[in-house]
């Protein structure tokens, strides 16, 4: 998984750079870390807080489009940004 974080699905340039700058600079480091410690990194720094980009994320560390991930991981992730307010 050597791709470039913007060859991802769900992961633009914005988003790509925000991981990066929280030091997650590949696909492979964004699997190790899982989507809600990626998340919640970019949250701390204040880039990213809303469920489309923990949406986006765990996409991407299975490959799909955030809108295929199941209902009830949707709705896991969704009680998860909740959790920890905004």
């Amino acid at each position: 998984m050597t791709e470039e974080l913007e060859q991802v699905v769900n992961v633009g340039p914005k988003l790509a750079a925000g991981l990066r700058q929280v030091g997650i600079p590949s696909l492979d480091e964004l699997v190790d870390r899982g989507s809600i410690e990626a998340w919640e990194l970019l949250r701390a720094a204040g880039l990213f807080d809303c469920c489309s980009s923990l949406f986006a994320l765990e996409g991407a560390i299975r490959g799909v489009r955030w809108h295929h991930l199941p209902d009830e991981l949707r709705a896991e992730l969704t009680a998860h940004v909740r959790s920890v307010g905004r």
